[in-house]
């Protein structure tokens, strides 16, 4: 029961993506192996709509252009030894903007855990523990190659990322607790593009995001919120267009209900709003509503 427990947590909390709407996705907590499981399989199916701009000024514009997306997402994770383990992430993404649509792949993530800080014995404050390294691969189009009017296309950051990090989670009995933090890099790509005017070259630098979060068990059933906030470096562009860029920031908070059909698989009914919390600055901020199913085999 406390190690499946433990996946719930970050099943809620961990899978939540870290960029802004307008990209289409980036760098996101993986979803990783907390208990005693051998492997994990995780879908989910979300539906989300953008709501406000936020300049850099920090001034806030409504979105009135119907600006929606549905996400289908697998995500997978195995051990390959007693403490180490990988895993991947992808999604496919349908983006309606007016009354332009577009399907097709997301950006894909790949991940490499390890249980840096086990739990080998009862401690009544010492959390459980994994350390991660991820890359992101550009498999779909960003917004410096998208081809449709409003960009509708755009399904991703458009950059190789690598990142790495903690993911720390801690059962009280009737309560739980979850905590995590990671640091990324992204490198600069060539684009070229008729709205581009030709080819560019964009340059982006390190982020890094945070997320905390709690629920209450009762049963079969836990109850949980938490927040994920996130920073990125300006990316600078060169070359037919040029621009210095500005940095990008929002917080996400999340509420959510998880039902554990078996000690093998559980439902997780999630809502996120990015428009609540902190100062945004330089993003897209959206409401999405999720559902997500995961089994377990055990080792």
């Amino acid at each position: 029961m406390k190690s499946f427990l433990l996946a719930l947590l970050l099943l809620g909390a961990g899978t939540q993506s870290l960029a802004a709407s307008c990209c289409g996705g980036g760098f996101a907590f993986p979803a990783l192996i907390m208990g005693d499981e051998k492997t994990q399989l995780t879908s989910s199916l979300s539906y989300g709509q953008v709501t406000d701009d936020v300049l850099p000024n920090q001034k806030w514009i409504k979105r009135a252009d119907e600006n929606h997306s549905q996400t289908f997402k697998i995500e997978a994770a195995t051990l390959i030894s007693d403490t180490w383990q990988t895993g991947f992430s992808v999604p496919v993404i349908s983006r309606s903007i007016a009354n332009e649509t577009s399907t097709g792949l997301g950006d894909i993530s790949l991940t490499l855990g390890h249980e840096t800080f086990p739990e080998k014995s009862y401690s009544l404050w010492k959390p459980k523990g994994l350390t991660f390294l991820q890359l992101v691969v550009p498999t779909s189009p960003s917004i410096y190659d998208a081809t449709n009017t409003l960009a509708s296309d755009s399904r991703g950051r458009g950059f190789f990322t690598v990142g790495g990090g903690v993911a720390l989670v801690k059962v009280f009995g009737r309560w739980d607790a979850n905590a995590g933090v990671e640091i990324h890099k992204s490198f600069a790509r060539e684009f070229s593009s008729p709205a581009n005017g030709g080819t560019i070259t964009a340059t982006p630098n390190m982020g890094h995001s945070w997320s905390i979060g709690g629920g209450w068990n009762k049963g079969d059933w836990r109850m949980g919120s938490g927040f994920t906030g996130m920073y990125e470096d300006a990316i600078e562009t060169s070359g037919a267009q040029s621009s210095r860029g500005s940095s990008q920031k929002n917080i996400t908070w999340t509420t959510m209900a998880n039902y554990m059909l078996s000690m093998e698989s559980a439902w997780t009914l999630s809502y996120a709003d990015q428009t609540l919390f902190g100062s945004p600055e330089n993003t897209s901020l959206s409401k999405t509503i999720t559902i997500s199913y995961q089994t377990r085999w055990q080792r």
